[in-house]
């Protein structure tokens, strides 16, 4: 079980977070909302510096934007630039941003300076989706996966078209050796419109771990060729291998 147990540390890791930002309860200059959502798609692309001069172009505009605000907040979260992170959520709460949202990045700031029990406790406080997957990547990542598989569904409910709650979970269960299961849930966050190729790399993932290898290499065959694709399918044969020695050792 090696490299099963190699592949469930890298999907524990590899578990990301996403944020989604909008403006309520306020009329935004339209040519600031244009610029912001370039910023957003800049961000969402990891063009992170083009994000952040959109972003400020912006606030030249419309400073009390706080959409502007959340938005660099998290860029510099992703820079690991904190304090800087800090300042502009600090900005987002003078001008009014839901409090879901600045909860969410200020767990997520706590998360990368070693303070879990404070990133906990934000998380727990707002109970919004992205505050619940963010806290089930903390149970995953602390081996509770049946807290965090939970949480994921969670999440589903509150809202069905949430991608990262279905990739999320799917990843968890597959850690617990829930194949089948597995693949129900990453199926679902293919099946959105938003998915992308590290979602369709998880589904394939399952179907391997599944033993249907076929299946696994028509999903990367979406992504991948040529040497890429060989090896991918190559690594899920080696893993279902390794897998079937160790049954055979542990009989």
């Amino acid at each position: 079980m090696t490299n099963l147990k190699k592949f469930s540390s890298v999907v524990a890791s590899g578990i990301v977070l996403s944020l989604l930002v909008s403006c309520a309860g306020r009329i935004s200059d339209p040519q600031a909302e244009k610029l912001i959502r370039v910023a957003r798609d800049a961000r969402n692309s990891g063009n992170l510096e083009a994000a952040v001069n959109f972003y400020k172009k912006a606030k030249e505009i419309d400073e009390r934007d706080y959409q502007i605000y959340l938005g660099l907040s998290d860029i510099y979260i992703q820079m690991k630039l904190l304090d800087a992170a800090e300042e502009y959520l600090k900005l987002a709460e003078k001008y009014e941003a839901p409090a879901d949202k600045v909860g969410y990045l200020r767990g997520k700031i706590y998360l990368l300076s070693n303070k879990e029990k404070l990133a906990k406790k934000e998380f727990l406080k707002y109970r919004s989706v992205d505050c619940l997957n963010a806290l089930g990547t903390i149970y995953d990542q602390a081996g509770d996966h049946e807290k965090a598989q939970k949480i994921y569904k969670e999440v589903i409910v509150k809202d069905p078209n949430y991608i990262e709650a279905y990739n999320n979970l799917g990843l968890s269960l597959l850690q617990t050796q829930k194949y089948k299961e597995a693949v129900f849930y990453l199926e679902g966050a293919c099946a959105l419109p938003n998915a992308d190729v590290n979602h369709r790399s998880n589904l394939a993932m399952a179907y391997g771990l599944c033993g249907n290898v076929e299946q696994a290499k028509r999903i990367y065959s979406q992504d991948f060729e040529g040497k890429d694709l060989v090896a991918r399918v190559a690594y899920i044969e080696d893993m279902l291998a390794n897998m079937d020695r160790s049954n055979s050792d542990e009989d």
